[in-house]
C-alpha cells in the first residue's frame, strides 16, 4: 500500500524543527487525518481565486472580494484578510505575468507518492518560476526559510510531469508568513541526500504510529 501525502502536507513536514513535532504531525494529520473534502480545505476558496484571477488578466485587488463580500467562512475572515494582503504586496512589488502549469509526482519505491504539482505558473521581473504558495500560519514547531524548504524544491525539480518543464525556469515557495519568494538552485548531491533521508523518515514513522 502506498502512503499518498501531498505536497502541502511534506513542506510541513519537513519544516518542523523537532522529531517529537514529526511524529506528532504524521500521526495526526498524514496517517490519521480525514479523507480529503473540498468544505474541509481550509485554503481552498483562496487558491482558486489566485488562479482565477491569474487566469482571467483581472486585477489582483480583485482578491479583497472573498472578505469582502463574506465569501468565506465568518472564522476564517482574520487569516484570509492576512494571506490576500501579503499576496497583493507580492504582485504589487513586481512585475509579475501568470502562465499555466500541468501536474507532477515524486514516488520512493512506489511505497510514497507525493503529488508536487506546481500551483502557479508565474515570471516574476522576468524570470520563470513555477510555484508552491505555502498559506499555513507561522507557529513555535515550524520554520520557514530557505534551509529548511530545500527538500520541497528538490522534490519539485526531481518530479516526474506531464508538461514539459523549461529548463530556464525555478522552482518556489511563496512564503506567506512574510511574503517572500524562496527559490531553487542546482541540485546537489547533497539535495537529494536530504530529500530522500526526510521521505525515508516520514515513512518510517507512518509504520511506526
Amino acid at each position: 500500500m502506498s502512503v499518498n501525502v501531498s505536497l502541502t502536507q511534506f513542506t510541513t513536514f519537513s519544516t518542523k524543527i523537532n522529531t517529537g513535532a514529526k511524529i506528532a504531525y504524521v500521526r495526526k494529520d498524514i496517517k490519521n487525518a480525514t479523507d480529503y473534502h473540498p468544505a474541509f480545505d481550509y485554503w481552498k476558496a483562496l487558491r482558486d481565486e489566485i488562479k482565477r484571477i491569474h487566469e482571467h488578466g483581472l486585477p489582483i485587488e480583485n482578491l479583497r472580494y472573498l472578505v469582502d463580500l463574506n465569501q468565506v467562512d465568518e472564522k476564517k475572515l482574520v487569516n484570509y484578510r492576512q494571506a490576500i494582503n501579503t499576496y497583493i504586496r507580492f504582485v504589487n512589488k513586481h512585475n509579475v505575468e501568470y502562465f499555466q502549469v500541468g501536474k507532477s509526482f515524486w514516488s520512493l519505491r512506489g511505497e510514497l507518492h507525493i503529488n508536487t504539482s506546481p500551483e502557479l505558473g508565474l515570471i516574476v521581473d522576468g524570470q520563470k518560476y513555477y510555484v508552491k504558495n505555502y498559506y499555513k500560519k507561522r507557529n513555535a514547531v515550524n520554520k520557514i526559510d530557505k534551509r529548511n524548504i530545500k527538500s520541497t524544491l528538490t522534490l519539485m525539480q526531481l518530479s516526474e510531469k506531464d508538461f514539459t518543464a523549461d529548463q530556464s525556469a525555478k522552482y518556489a515557495v511563496l512564503n506567506f508568513q512574510n511574503g517572500k519568494l524562496i527559490e531553487s538552485g542546482p541540485i546537489v548531491s547533497e539535495d537529494v541526500l536530504e530529500l530522500e533521508t526526510d521521505a525515508e523518515f516520514l515513512l518510517h514513522i507512518w509504520n511506526q504510529v
